[in-house]
């Protein structure tokens, strides 16, 4: 599993490439991602920002990453798409939130 740090305040995109599993000409038309902590409870609009899920056109899903706490971490990101085909892909990321002193 892909994985990447944060500290609690830092807030930026974090995408995934579904490219390695299209056919040529094959975009991604539709995307969710979804968060759970690390005792599976579902932490979607805490620590990722909804209104920003979307894709480039092409096999990128890209979501704005927020807050986390380093008692609820490791975070697991979940990228779904379902493509112009109607094929469905899935890709985790493991969000590791840790405070810098």
């Amino acid at each position: 599993m892909d994985a990447f740090e944060k500290q609690p305040y830092e807030e930026f995109t974090v995408s995934t490439d579904f490219s390695r599993n299209f056919a040529t000409g094959e975009t991604v038309s539709s995307q969710t991602v979804t968060a759970v902590d690390k005792d599976g409870t579902t932490v979607t609009t805490t620590v990722t920002d909804q209104t920003t899920v979307a894709n480039d056109g092409g096999s990128k899903v890209s979501v704005l990453v927020k807050a986390g706490t380093v008692a609820a971490s490791p975070y697991r990101l979940t990228f779904r798409c379902v493509t112009s085909t109607g094929h469905k892909w899935e890709h985790d990321i493991q969000m590791n939130v840790r405070e810098i002193y």
